[in-house]
């Protein structure tokens, strides 16, 4: 499995390992904030020292938040509140937001073929439709994996995490979909061919940068803000300094620091951002929690009947089922919608609670080949905040 390929994450897993006790952060006078604090060490002390962001929103507001471990191992630098992780493909939620506001505005049709947009430049075009990738459903094989652009990711031979990335680039290994319409199979491919869409239409990459900024400022409150500084798709030296590092563990137990396994001199180009917008977005984990709230809880993204469509599964997902950029999970007996995501290093998983207008989200700066501590410290703080004492 190539790393790139962790975009793809979807599933929860609960691992053990060996327990290094740290100190979290107490939430005075605040019994449930006790609790969560305690589940956070509890959950992500099986990962060691991993870097670790978590909080709960509801109605716009952080209830809960809680940090833990390291940002960076070499030199040792602590997690903060204001440390960033890449969000992965926590992202195609973000992004899938977007979408569904330009087709409440007339800008994008659901059910016409792409080619509306982008002409014959991206295979299929002629057949796939905005509905096709936002649910997977467009058939197309994965880029990632094809020999036109396989050794432009690590640990191809072709990989310069200096360089950035063009669609052209991209575009080289997308062929020509499978069967489009007719099955449910997770596709990076698809939520990088959506980005090329809005950037045609907004009139290039940088007014779409400007106008997905604009649109996310509406998932903030006064009190906490959007900003690039909690949500971002820039790679800037601001948010290096800010910047977390991701690290794998790999087979023979050894942890590979994806910012220098590769001498990249800043943010690796392919972390996050144009064109990769099947994970294009960096932030917090409060960032993350108040884009979901504002989506699901406040309403101030998109109107309900968009956010029903939205969440109603495609029947093509069947058994595992997914909407437009979410999927529902279930912790503690209660469903929550949401979205996972894993790459370089880099883990997240967000959900929300709709029966109670309650968003956990949880950022990590640790992976395993065979686990995915974004996820099981979230399903542990789901469990929590799920419990009445």
């Amino acid at each position: 499995m190539k790393r790139r390929m962790w975009r793809g994450f979807l599933a929860l897993t609960v691992g053990m390992a060996v327990v290094v006790p740290t100190t979290a952060a107490a939430t005075p006078g605040n019994d449930l904030g006790k609790r969560m604090d305690e589940a956070l060490e509890r959950a992500a002390s099986q990962f060691g020292d991993a870097g670790v962001q978590a909080v709960a929103v509801r109605d716009g507001r952080v209830v809960w938040s809680g940090k833990r471990g390291k940002a960076i191992n070499d030199p040792a630098k602590r997690v903060t509140d204001q440390t960033m992780f890449s969000y992965a493909s926590l992202s195609k939620l973000i992004l899938a937001t977007f979408v569904l506001h330009q087709v409440e505005n007339g800008v994008l049709d659901l059910d016409k073929p792409i080619a509306a947009y982008v002409g014959d430049e991206v295979a299929g075009s002629r057949v796939v439709t905005v509905r096709m990738l936002l649910t997977h459903t467009a058939g197309y094989p994965d880029l990632y994996g094809d020999p036109a652009t396989a050794p432009l990711f690590p640990p191809g031979d072709q990989y310069k995490p200096d360089r950035p990335y063009t669609f052209e680039m991209l575009n080289a290994g997308i062929r020509q979909p499978v069967d489009p319409g007719k099955k449910f199979e997770y596709s990076n491919t698809g939520y990088i061919i959506l980005g090329h869409v809005l950037a045609k239409v907004a009139g290039g990459d940088a007014a779409l940068v400007r106008a997905y900024r604009n649109f996310l400022r509406r998932a903030g409150t006064p009190q906490v803000p959007i900003t690039d500084d909690i949500l971002t798709m820039e790679r800037t030296q601001r948010a290096l300094s800010r910047f977390s590092h991701g690290y794998t563990r790999l087979a023979d137990g050894t942890l590979e620091d994806f910012f220098t396994a590769y001498g990249a001199t800043g943010i690796p180009t392919d972390l996050y951002g144009l064109p990769f917008t099947d994970g294009a977005f960096s932030g917090t984990a409060t960032g993350a929690a108040l884009v979901l709230d504002a989506a699901f809880t406040r309403g101030t993204l998109l109107r309900p009947e968009t956010v029903q469509m939205m969440t109603k599964p495609t029947p093509q997902s069947g058994n595992a089922p997914y909407g437009m950029g979410t999927s529902p999970t279930t912790a503690a007996g209660r469903t929550w919608q949401g979205h996972a995501g894993a790459y370089g290093g880099f883990g997240s998983m967000a959900g929300t609670d709709r029966s109670r207008g309650l968003t956990i989200a949880v950022t990590s700066n640790r992976l395993a080949l065979d686990k995915h501590p974004a996820s099981v410290i979230w399903e542990e703080l789901a469990k929590t905040a799920s419990t009445r004492r």
